[in-house]
């Protein structure tokens, strides 16, 4: 008769082991050194949400964000609903546009759905940005729940990051990751008629993973 604690050593073992690799990333977070309130950086295959008002910060935090990515050499995409992307501002703020994908959807939520859905099936891209800002409550309550459970299957086990920018929280609990802004003081130079915003000043918390108080977070044009 075999030796019972012999029998047994074997699998607790194996469970340990199992038990660490599936709680060890499996990709190195996205790091943003433009954001305190990620010290640890974004986590890989989840989705990550920027809510907040017009003139919050919320692109300026976007534009940090695919400026990270595609200067470490990744393929991101930036799904637009309402045409509102300007390369020209994500360009002055760092992003590499030759390393990034611009889908027009010109006021269409079930084609930027769509897309996003054939995008990250696809996989390969580092981040892609599913811009929902201005879009009616009428057309965002029409979103089918099943389609957040959707993107995040998708990606739960690659390095993509979905990002969703919006005025409210759109993913529920699908979310890993929720930011909030809000616009405290801007700082323009220049003439009137030829001035530039050169600085941000914005109460950034973060409401997911942990509730964190609103920090001070100063970006620079």
């Amino acid at each position: 008769m075999a030796n019972s604690s012999t029998v047994l050593s074997s699998p607790w073992q194996q469970g340990s082991d199992w038990e660490y690799r599936t709680q060890k990333p499996k990709f190195s977070p996205l790091y943003l050194p433009g954001i305190p309130l990620f010290p640890n950086g974004l986590s890989r295959g989840t989705i990550a949400e920027i809510t907040g008002r017009r003139s919050s910060g919320r692109t300026a935090c976007l534009l940090h964000v695919l400026a990270a990515a595609t200067q470490r050499g990744e393929v991101c995409a930036v799904v637009d609903t309402h045409n509102q992307f300007d390369p020209v501002s994500a360009e002055a703020a760092a992003v590499s546009l030759s390393r990034l994908a611009w889908i027009r959807c010109s006021g269409n939520v079930e084609h930027a759905i769509r897309a996003t859905d054939l995008l990250l099936h696809a996989s390969g891209f580092g981040v892609v940005h599913l811009d929902l800002c201005e879009t009616p409550a009428k057309h965002l309550n029409k979103i089918p729940l099943s389609y957040w459970f959707r993107f995040r299957r998708a990606i739960e086990s690659t390095s993509t990051i979905l990002l969703v920018t919006s005025e409210s929280l759109q993913s529920k609990s699908c979310s890993a990751t929720v930011l909030t802004t809000i616009l405290k003081a801007s700082h323009w130079s220049g003439a009137p008629g030829f001035r530039l915003l050169r600085e941000l000043r914005l109460a950034a918390s973060l409401r997911k993973p942990v509730f964190l108080a609103p920090q001070s977070l100063t970006l620079a044009g």
